[in-house]
């Protein structure tokens, strides 16, 4: 009888499961932006606008993690015109300098 009960409870748990909290197939959580890694061989300059005329803000180091917000067209630099805007900043950097460690959105 125990045996019976159990092995219906255990039915039950296994056919409902998925109805309550995340299911089954609940993704794994992901980074909320993209991490990106500067492979520039000197500082990489952030500038304020998508182009290597535009002001800069900032520098980041060789290395440096960042996160990457989107991607959008902008001046080339050595044959590649797209360009990241960095999360919480109101930055650009060129992506012929940034390795990108996960696909970036449009922006």
């Amino acid at each position: 009888m125990k045996k019976s009960v159990l092995l219906c409870a255990l039915a039950a748990g296994l056919a409902l499961g998925p109805l309550g909290g995340t299911g089954w197939a609940a993704a794994a959580p992901r980074a909320a932006y993209p991490v990106g890694e500067v492979v520039s061989d000197a500082p990489l300059h952030v500038r304020e606008r998508p182009t290597v005329s535009s002001g800069v803000v900032k520098s980041l180091r060789p290395g440096q993690r960042v996160l990457l917000s989107c991607q959008k067209r902008g001046g080339w630099v050595d044959g590649n015109p797209i360009w990241y805007r960095l999360q919480g900043s109101r930055g650009w950097v060129s992506a012929r300098y940034v390795h990108d460690h996960q696909p970036v959105r449009a922006c």
